[in-house]
């Protein structure tokens, strides 16, 4: 008698559980795609489980088998092929799939600028790829709601002018080691020029800095987390191809293992250090030091601090997302001044105006730096870093004139965006700094166009960090050296996590010190 009670208990669970998953993976995206069809909102048709994904992976392999010539600026072709065919056929917003879940691309600048400046936590950041919170930690980036603003009230001291100041000396002497090693393999070539990786030089300066600048003299602590970081990068960006299957990623398969390993080293290696700084009492003056200030400070009861776990994760953040940007930043910068030697005389005359013989690119006079600024402005409207930002609505909304339902993902696609002509004008596939000639607010016909860093509530905190780290960087290679693209390198820009030259960026540096 149990035993039968204990099978029909079984058969009823197996028929719900069924049931469920036939409504979630069936039924329920049909008729998302029917509720958005009637309000004139269309797209690429659903297919069970896997959604869009094999066709944004097809178009994105057949997108990757020509090359772009350097003076194109046209990386949707390799990066968001599928965006752009879709929109094609739909209009500025339509509705694909990630695997069941449904996603509304839009750039349509109302409903990007009610998404980004919304500040009733309606629209939620999301992971989606959970190997991102591997890489990234369940830092201040990801977080929602109260969470969100306590974790940024208590990490944006880390940010002020003065910890910037603080940190442009170390971008400088990092820099400099950098340009010492150009230098030596010019002597041990006997030749007064030399071809280096620009990609990879790049995330070398910027590691050290952002190590630096976390753990002050300890910096080397750091290194096996950024080693382990960049492998997660990768193995990350190869996730984003998987199977849209739940659990999936808790399978045993070879990259999920090692995923798993990295998580663990990186995880017990922060914890050592900070406990290690714990235990001395003695927590330093760089940016892993004030937040142990912070943390005992406000120990008290009621007191907004984080615990050991949530440092842990703000430390991979600031780690991995820290110097990320900067390292991509800077490689974009060195291809688009190597691709115009115009603008890199340009630029170099006014860092050496401002900052003439051995006095270095430190300081107000970075602000001066017109030129500069703008050739960076552009380079984040054309290779920004991110190519595209997400949010999940919390609930049932309407965007504009649109009815959105609960747990829809909206994708701005920032690689479209910044290449739309009817926001920048007709020379928006071109290089172009001068748009940014009359400020930032003015380069297009919306003062919030340029969405490299976000914008609204949830603007990148690191900011202004990054931009001074970069300005320093390459005025300061520029004062010594010319650059011109290597006969080797490839232009293929591809989305690998963050966006980045395929196959790195080789550059034939001169040492100018030598040649005049």
């Amino acid at each position: 008698m149990a035993a039968n009670v204990v099978q029909a208990l079984a058969a009823v669970l197996t028929l719900l559980v069924i049931t469920r998953a036939l409504w979630y993976l069936l039924w329920r995206p049909y008729a998302v795609a029917r509720w958005f069809e009637q309000q004139g909102i269309r797209g690429p048709p659903y297919k069970f489980l896997v959604g869009s994904l094999p066709d944004c992976q097809r178009m994105l392999v057949a997108g990757r088998v020509k090359d772009l010539d350097t003076s194109s600026h046209d990386c949707i072709t390799t990066v968001q092929p599928f965006f752009r065919k879709w929109a094609s056929l739909y209009g500025k917003t339509f509705l694909y799939w990630l695997g069941p879940t449904p996603a509304l691309c839009t750039t349509d600048i109302e409903i990007v600028k009610k998404v980004l400046s919304d500040r009733t936590d309606m629209f939620q950041k999301d992971y989606l790829n959970p190997s991102l919170e591997a890489i990234l930690g369940n830092g201040v980036i990801f977080a929602n709601g109260d969470d969100w603003k306590r974790r940024r009230k208590f990490i944006h001291p880390a940010f002020s002018q003065e910890k910037i100041k603080s940190m442009s000396a170390i971008t400088l002497e990092c820099t400099q080691q950098m340009m010492e090693q150009w230098r030596t393999q010019m002597q041990e070539s006997n030749m007064q020029q030399a071809e280096i990786d620009m990609r990879y030089d790049s995330d070398d300066i910027a590691m050290r800095v952002i190590a630096r600048v976390m753990l002050g003299k300890n910096y080397r602590e750091a290194w096996e987390v950024f080693m382990a970081g960049r492998e997660q990068l990768k193995l990350a960006a190869y996730a984003f191809a998987d199977p849209p299957v739940p659990g999936f990623r808790y399978l045993p398969t070879r990259r999920n293992r090692r995923t798993w390993q990295l998580d663990k080293l990186v995880r017990s290696k922060i914890t050592e250090i900070i406990k290690a700084r714990l235990a001395s009492s003695v927590y330093g003056d760089d940016l892993l030091g004030q937040m142990l200030w912070l943390q005992r400070s406000g120990a008290g009861a009621n007191a907004e601090t984080l615990s050991t776990e949530e440092m842990v994760g703000e430390c991979r953040t600031f780690f991995m997302a820290g110097y990320e940007t900067s390292a991509n930043l800077i490689t974009w910068a060195m291809f688009l001044l190597a691709s115009h030697p115009r603008w890199q005389e340009m630029v170099r005359d006014e860092v050496v105006q401002e900052f003439p013989a051995h006095k270095p690119p430190l300081g107000d006079g970075l602000g001066k730096l017109k030129l500069l600024n703008m050739l960076l402005w552009e380079t984040l409207r054309l290779y920004g870093p991110i190519s595209f930002l997400q949010r999940k609505t919390a609930s049932d909304t309407i965007l504009t004139h649109v009815k959105v339902p609960k747990g829809t993902m909206i994708t701005i696609p920032l690689v479209m965006l910044h290449r739309d002509k009817e926001v920048w004008g007709p020379d928006a596939d071109e290089f172009n700094p001068m748009r940014f000639q009359n400020g930032f607010a003015r380069a297009a016909k919306h003062s919030h166009a340029l969405l490299a860093f976000s914008y609204g509530p949830r603007v990148c905190v690191g900011q202004n960090f990054a931009m001074v780290e970069v300005q320093i960087v390459i005025a300061t290679m520029l004062k010594s050296f010319s650059f011109s693209l290597s006969p080797t390198y490839v232009h293929k820009p591809s989305n690998f996590v963050t966006l980045t030259p395929k196959y790195g960026l080789p550059l034939i540096v001169r040492n100018l010190q030598l040649t005049r």
